[in-house]
């Protein structure tokens, strides 16, 4: 039976296929201080999303932040490390390689896999952060695949070629594209989607003022005049929201849920949530099913 031709890429008078070597969905790895880690490279192409909990992995001998939404793009030589030394982390991943007929493997850094694809040459400077509706249609995509992969159907080849060329899609989609349309949007709704992608941190009003080339009182008026509350505001109200989910969905301590989403004092979390809910964390969390 003849192979699937879908994602056949052509480079240097060769002809590369792909090779799944592994896949899985909500992998949870255990907890272990920085020492623990195991910082390895191989000739293979990772796509890893994180899915649930906040931690830390190694990428070229940095540490780099995960949350839910956090999609890391591995190319083959790449050190590399996953287990996450605070917290916890779970995360879904695709190792795959592309191999020729004569048994060379493909190793170029992933900006030229994609360049490959499309004819667009792409930045990978940072790793990828969806939305939590992107981070649930990508890691069904990582589910479906992965079953392709299980099946004993006769295209499940095709199918599984298929599926990998879609997340491919996914990606440049929301990057490529993403980052070409960025230019036509405000400054401020740059400082938006800024506070949204960090707002488990301290984000030090100088840089978002920086962002914009405004004074900070100006740039509080110009704000609160756009979005209706202040960015300081703002970032409680994102904060409450994602804190309001874990109460509803785990069961977490309410000091754990604060540190999660950003609140050092557990007390300072409580008197924010009931400003903006009108309820204590306890009071919300035992009336879930109601709300």
């Amino acid at each position: 039976m003849k192979r699937s031709q879908v994602l056949s890429l052509f480079h240097n008078e060769n002809q590369y296929r792909p090779l799944f070597l592994h896949g899985a969905i909500h992998q949870d790895r255990p907890v272990g201080p920085k020492r623990t880690f195991s910082e390895h490279s191989h000739p293979f192409y990772h796509i890893v999303l994180y899915t649930d909990g906040h931690g830390e992995y190694l990428k070229e001998g940095l540490f780099h932040k995960a949350r839910p939404g956090t999609c890391v793009l591995l190319s083959p030589g790449q050190k590399h490390d996953f287990v996450s030394h605070w917290q916890k982390t779970v995360y879904s991943e695709i190792t795959f390689a592309f191999k020729s007929e004569n048994g060379l493997l493909l190793e170029l850094p992933f900006e030229k896999l994609i360049f490959l694809l499309t004819g667009v040459e792409a930045a990978f400077d940072t790793d990828l952060i969806f939305s939590n509706e992107q981070k649930n249609t990508l890691n069904n995509m990582f589910s479906d695949l992965i079953e392709y992969l299980n099946s004993s159907s006769i295209i499940s080849q095709y199918q599984a070629n298929f599926g990998l060329l879609g997340i491919f899609n996914f990606i440049v989609k929301h990057h490529i594209l993403t980052a070409v349309d960025s230019s036509s949007i405000s400054p401020m709704d740059k400082v938006k989607a800024y506070i949204e992608e960090n707002y488990t941190n301290q984000i030090p009003i100088e840089k978002l003022t920086s962002m914009v080339h405004l004074s900070k009182g100006y740039f509080f008026r110009a704000f609160k005049k756009k979005f209706g509350v202040s960015p300081i505001t703002y970032q409680q109200i994102i904060r409450i929201n994602a804190s309001k989910t874990l109460l509803k969905t785990t069961s977490l301590r309410c000091n754990e849920i604060a540190d999660r989403v950003g609140f050092s004092d557990v007390y300072f979390f409580h008197r924010t949530f009931k400003k903006h809910t009108g309820k204590t964390p306890s009071s919300y969390r035992a009336g879930k099913e109601n709300l």
